[in-house]
């Protein structure tokens, strides 16, 4: 029942229209406008949020969304067809993170319309910022919303393995504070603090530290020439895991490990730590996990429940007492230039949602 060319078009165009997390404004009327069409209600926030319900269906209400802003600064993407996947032609990522998953909601809604198929009322949430650490959701008024559980499509991997387990993240950001100095002339009387922060990282856990945890620093800045000592560097990382006692192990051991290296050097240390959203883990007896995986099933995939290391708008669903299960756009090497989605899967991923939502209708969940 879902028609591909028309969701291949619907993703190509929503593609080609730049949203780098924080300049979404663009893509966000043009999702208004077509939820609108579809005969949805909507509104938006502060933030730029965008929530559409329906003026019909049966049974509670089922929340659907996807997040509008794609990561990094990458703009002018061109995308291309080949051998039945899109791709960007290279020089930028591609987008379907997460714009297949607005996608595939848009043309679900089109069938549903069309095809005067039976729903459950829907609430339609697509998020700024998701990029940003969940920006956009968290800044929501949950208490807003009517439903009481909900879909997310925000994952990769095969259709039919559903994401019920997510970590929480600690954003972490040190400044370390040294003493300039002529770097030739004078480099004993400065501090460098280049250098102090090189020794916490290098002491600090790095990358995976276990199946369920992980830590990175991804931002460095600091000195302002390379014959002055610098006096001020600024480290931007995360840490993430599933069990929240591990987590607050392996920030403090950050934290101390920053401070440390502070000390030996008389260098001052600003540390800022904030969790930034928490972890979840849904049960297979979640109303919204068992029907989601029976239309899995029905559709001849075959369902597995699995943790991710990385968090979605689910995270902080579920934490505001919306259970959500994460379903697969099939989008592969999120975030590369080498990012890339099967029409096949963006199908097939339409399909299993389209399944699930008529059959919640059916079922009166």
């Amino acid at each position: 029942m879902i028609n591909t060319d028309r969701l291949v078009r619907t993703f190509l165009e929503l593609v080609r229209i730049d949203s780098p997390s924080g300049y979404e404004a663009e893509i966000g009327r043009h999702l208004e406008a077509r939820l609108q069409r579809l005969g949805l209600a909507t509104e938006s926030d502060a933030v730029g949020n965008l929530v559409g319900r329906t003026t019909d269906g049966r049974g509670p209400w089922l929340l659907l969304s996807a997040h509008m802003d794609t990561v990094g600064s990458d703009r002018g993407i061109r995308p291309v067809i080949r051998d039945g996947v899109i791709a960007s032609d290279g020089t930028t990522i591609l987008g379907a993170d997460d714009k297949s998953g607005v996608a595939a909601i848009l043309e679900v809604l089109t069938v549903l319309q069309e095809q005067s198929l039976p729903h459950p009322p829907l609430e339609v949430v697509i998020t700024v910022g998701e990029e940003r650490g969940l920006y956009g959701a968290r800044q929501m008024d949950l208490r807003r919303l009517r439903a009481r559980h909900g879909i997310v499509l925000d994952a990769g991997g095969p259709i039919g393995h559903l994401v019920v387990s997510a970590p929480s993240q600690d954003s972490l950001r040190f400044v370390v504070h040294g003493v300039s100095a002529h770097a030739g002339a004078e480099p004993e009387k400065g501090i460098n603090a280049i250098r102090v922060a090189a020794e916490a990282i290098v002491a600090m856990p790095m990358g995976r530290v276990d199946a369920e945890t992980t830590c990175n620093i991804g931002i460095i800045e600091g000195g302002t020439a390379r014959n002055v000592v610098p006096d001020r560097v600024t480290v931007i990382g995360e840490a993430r895991s599933r069990d929240n006692a591990k987590l607050d192990a392996l920030t403090a051991s950050i934290v101390a490990a920053f401070q440390a290296a502070a000390d030996r050097h008389a260098a001052r240390l600003e540390a800022q730590v904030e969790r930034t959203y928490h972890a979840y883990r849904l049960g297979e007896d979640e109303p919204i996990v068992q029907a989601v995986a029976a239309a899995a099933r029905r559709l001849g995939h075959e369902v597995r429940l699995r943790a991710s290391g990385g968090g979605t708008d689910a995270n902080v669903f579920t934490a505001g007492g919306i259970p959500c299960v994460v379903i697969s756009t099939g989008m592969a090497e999120v975030h590369t230039p080498n990012e890339r989605i099967a029409v096949a899967d963006l199908t097939a991923s339409a399909e299993l949602l389209l399944t699930a939502v008529t059959a919640l209708a059916e079922r009166g969940e």
